[in-house]
């Protein structure tokens, strides 16, 4: 499980692998659109939904899909350094006369063709970089985070995904050929707008994995070579009615990814280093030392979400360093090694909160849907003490994901409403909110004496 950071201790995670490219920005839209930011269970959903579609429509045409022991071996190895290594991601394989496909689905799946694996495929390597690509669409959030034509289409999502049962294997085939036909033609435009970024970061999830860099650009010039300029791994799956036709996107074509790739290599050898470096300096407690190494990051990849929660954590920790005691919880993705190192106390340094807050704020708008950021933010405004900002953030990143420090901080916020207004209904959900955190981590005493403390306002 992992284990975040807690105000009166430093206990630093820090990401097994975040190494985030320069990308163009995307062209403003020409029309509005409504923002739906799916929770990471509601994404599960959609996800499994999309699958068992395709699924359906591949084996009507006669193809199967199936397990690769290996295939699923080098994707899992890969995910563990992904942005998010904990989504639950599923490898299958095409089988049947059709040429190189490859697609990933909300969720975590992650679909190839046996053709590509074949025919285009020579080396281990190649195979990482073309799962890690696909990897890395789920792992960023690019199948969660939607911009949808209008309210109205967004509530029909949200309707859909949120009638069906998420204990089931799948949707009703009803619900599911519906959401397909909806947010398929999204999925396409989203990977189109985000190859470039996909293939910076499959090829660094790769590397961190001990994977050549370079079969990045080999496979793709494979496929340059075999299949022409313009070919797209995913075109073959989809059917071509599928589009959003009033708003096209350009498909990068291959030799435009294979010359990013090749401008990315040594950032990526450069970044892969420092990231260590800035997880080393947090764990020692040497919150200036890592915000240097992040700025140096981000000078380098001003869009990495995790090196942006790197520099907001060690501002954040510059505050809480210069602060009295609190015990809210900071987190950051991947798994933690915990070192206790007691913080030095002084004037509270209300500059460095505020540079961390922004740093919350930039990853939220890259990516509305992190919900790492989201509760940093909602432990930042509440030591500002703006409440019930904080307590909107904290069911916003709690909404996302149920995550045990979330949930202990959303607790913190409305025992000090408790406090304030006295009213019951705020005690009894902090009471529970702490009883669901203890069941994840039973062996945090701060929070026994706090369920202690609201437990003794109740008799009083």
């Amino acid at each position: 499980m992992m284990k975040p950071i807690r105000h009166s201790i430093l206990s630093i995670a820090l990401v097994l692998a975040s190494f985030l490219p320069v990308v163009a920005d995307e062209p403003a839209p020409e029309q509005e659109f409504e923002l739906l930011v799916l929770s990471e269970i509601e994404e599960r959903i959609a996800g499994r939904m999309a699958f068992h579609t395709v699924q359906e429509t591949l084996e009507d045409r006669g193809y199967a899909l199936v397990s690769d022991p290996k295939i699923a071996a080098i994707g899992r190895t890969l995910a563990t350094y992904s942005d998010r290594p904990h989504l639950h991601y599923a490898f299958y394989v095409i089988e049947g006369d059709l040429e190189p496909q490859a697609l990933s689905l909300p969720g975590g799946y992650v679909l190839v063709s046996r053709s590509l694996l074949d025919t285009v495929c020579q080396t281990d390597d190649e195979i990482a970089f073309i799962l890690g690509h696909e990897i890395s669409h789920a792992a960023l959030r690019h199948y969660a985070d939607y911009k949808l034509e209008g309210k109205q289409e967004a509530a029909y999502i949200k309707r859909l995904i949120q009638t069906q049962d998420p204990r089931t294997d799948r949707g009703t085939p009803h619900a599911a050929n519906a959401l397909h036909k909806v947010l398929f033609p999204y999925l396409m435009k989203i990977r189109k707008m985000k190859e470039i970024e996909a293939d910076q970061f499959g090829a660094l999830y790769a590397l961190r994995a001990g994977y050549r860099f370079s079969a990045s650009m080999q496979v793709l010039t494979r496929l340059r070579t075999l299949y022409g300029e313009e070919f797209q791994l995913e075109k073959g799956i989809v059917p071509a009615e599928e589009a959003l036709p009033s708003t096209p996107t350009t498909h990068p074509t291959l030799s435009e990814r294979i010359q990013q790739l090749e401008l990315f290599r040594l950032k990526a050898v450069e970044v892969s280093n420092l990231f260590p470096q800035g997880r080393d300096a947090l764990d020692r407690g040497s919150a200036q030392e890592a915000s240097i190494i992040f700025e140096t990051i981000l000078s380098l990849f001003p869009q990495s979400r995790a090196a942006r929660i790197g520099l907001g954590v060690a501002y954040h920790l510059e505050y809480w360093d210069s602060s009295p005691p609190e015990d809210f919880l900071l987190a950051y993705p991947g798994s933690l090694e915990i070192e206790h190192l007691p913080l030095l106390r002084g004037t509270p340094d209300l500059q460095a909160l505020h540079r961390a807050m922004t740093e919350y704020r930039e990853v939220l708008a890259l990516e509305p849907g992190n919900k790492y950021a989201a509760n940093n933010l909602g432990v930042a405004l509440a030591e500002f003490q703006r409440w019930e900002e904080a307590e909107a953030m904290l069911r916003e990143a709690l909404r996302l994901d149920t995550q045990d420090f979330t949930l202990f901080n959303l607790a913190l916020v409305l025992r000090q409403r408790y406090r304030e207004t006295q009213q019951p209904a705020l005690r009894r959900e902090a009471m529970t909110l702490i009883q669901d955190y203890l069941r994840l981590t039973p062996q945090d005493q701060v929070a026994r004496q706090y369920l202690e403390e609201l437990e003794y306002a109740h008799h009083q």
